[in-house]
């Protein structure tokens, strides 16, 4: 009996073997799928088991009857996790035009799990490098809904802070607090606070900081 069950113990684990590493060719059919590798389907990062929102995604629309992703625009254009951001833009691939064998799309480095939404891009994208003043601008869209985008210029080296804060002036997020050199910059808030949840629906403050300079400006979240 106990030799039975030890070999039946042995079966199933070579079994769950045999699945985890048959379907870790997935991997490499979505773009950038290497750098979250398992993660980017399901809830355990080692792969296997309950599969996250993308992971449910694929599987419920994007295989074909071989059990390959079909990755495209369509499954690009999905938000699956909620949070404000579409499956390909954070896989690097907002248009969904990458195809399996080309190189990886966009910046690894920013790439973030379409399935999980406290993990979203907070990239910060550079727009100009010639700007001759310190400046914050005006945030699009406004009012907004999931999210909104924010444009800053800083004319010369500096330590930039893009806080926001609610109508009672608590701090709910830290965009951004890094270094910067001369140019115009943008970067998306999604309307989360600094532990990855939603805030309410309201008037917001977003305030730039950087050397002796502070600017703030208002802005709506309509859920």
């Amino acid at each position: 009996m106990r030799k039975t069950l030890q070999y039946a113990f042995l079966i199933i684990l070579i079994s769950s073997f045999g699945i985890l590493v048959g379907r870790s060719f997935r991997v490499n059919q979505i773009p950038n799928g290497n750098v979250k590798a398992c993660a980017n389907c399901h809830n355990n990062p080692a792969g296997g088991g309950s599969r996250n929102p993308f992971g449910s995604t694929v599987e419920g629309g994007f295989l074909d009857g071989n059990g390959n992703v079909k990755w495209g625009p369509s499954l690009a254009a999905i938000d699956s996790d909620g949070d404000g951001f579409t499956n390909g833009e954070e896989l690097q691939d907002p248009n969904g035009t990458w195809q399996i064998g080309q190189p990886a799309p966009g910046d690894p480095s920013l790439v973030t799990l379409p399935g999980v939404a406290s993990d979203f891009p907070t990239s910060i994208a550079v727009l100009s490098t010639l700007p001759n003043k310190f400046e914050l601008a005006y945030n699009y869209p406004n009012p907004f809904n999931p999210s909104t985008t924010i444009e800053f210029s800083v004319p010369e080296q500096s330590n930039v802070k893009i806080q926001i804060y609610n109508a009672t002036g608590t701090l709910v997020s830290e965009l951004v607090n890094d270094m910067f050199g001369a140019g115009t910059y943008r970067t998306v808030w999604n309307a989360k606070d600094n532990f990855g949840s939603y805030v309410a629906s309201g008037f917001y403050i977003y305030r730039m900081s950087a050397g002796n300079f502070t600017q703030a400006k208002r802005m709506i979240f309509v859920k």
